[in-house]
């Protein structure tokens, strides 16, 4: 009696799985083996589970208003020619404004390896426009002695653009121009510490101008140096949210 009822109910389950009388007469006859020949043939995908071609390439399908409002390193990866030239002109924007200078100038050498022929020589001409501008602004700036013209010097340095003597003599160039720039400026002690390599400029400028960023700086130098217990020392919220910060 119980096997006769474990077979009505194996029946009952094979009827509401295939909606076939017939198929439930064979199904009873050559039950229990029947479940291993009917019921997976219903599904085609089991049969073909293993032959499923792969696609060539996935493709991202991104709406064109998303697109043009996408990080420049989004777009670098997934835009078009257009928008790869478009984001060149921008990033040329960028590094002569002083903007994430070192950032910008790796994003513009990627494009320059560009396998699509148009970028590479736009983003080969855009390295070009930037050597030319911050040229053409030293030339007019050499003998003047303010935070504007170190600045250019600076963020041309920090292109890696000027190379060997040239960036030697850039160097001391703006060596003895940051001895007439006041100290009481912020960007007086980033251009030092870009010089002498010594994070003490950060925090001696935070204690001078009170500027946030350069005590973040000084606290992020002594984090890669390890020098946990310099940081410990000027831990509190305040700073902690400052670290914290983008």
């Amino acid at each position: 009696m119980e096997n006769f009822i474990v077979v009505l109910i194996s029946a009952l389950l094979f009827y509401i799985e295939r909606k076939n009388l017939p198929e439930v007469v064979l199904f009873v006859l050559a039950y229990p083996l029947s479940w291993l020949f009917f019921v997976p043939l219903k599904n085609e995908e089991i049969e073909d589970f293993f032959n499923v071609p792969l696609p060539p390439e996935i493709r991202l399908n991104i709406d064109e208003t998303v697109k043009s409002v996408l990080p420049v390193k989004t777009t670098i990866i997934i835009g078009n020619t257009t928008e790869k030239k478009a984001v060149t002109r921008k990033l040329v924007t960028y590094v002569t404004h002083g903007i994430d200078v070192e950032e910008n100038m790796k994003y513009l050498r990627i494009l320059q390896k560009d396998p699509h022929m148009d970028v590479a020589l736009y983003a080969g001409q855009a390295l070009e426009d930037i050597e030319n501008y911050f040229e053409e602004q030293i030339a007019k700036s050499r003998n003047i002695n303010d935070i504007e013209s170190c600045l250019t010097i600076y963020n041309y340095l920090r292109t890696g653009i000027p190379k060997g003597v040239v960036r030697q003599d850039l160097e001391n160039l703006l060596r003895a121009k940051m001895e007439n720039v006041s100290n009481r400026l912020p960007e007086y002690y980033e251009i030092m510490y870009y010089l002498e390599k010594d994070e003490n400029y950060f925090l001696k400028g935070y204690e001078v101008t009170k500027e946030p960023r350069l005590l973040k700086k000084y606290l992020l130098e002594k984090l890669r140096k390890r020098e946990y217990n310099v940081v410990k020392a000027y831990l509190s919220e305040t700073t902690r949210k400052l670290i914290c910060e983008n």
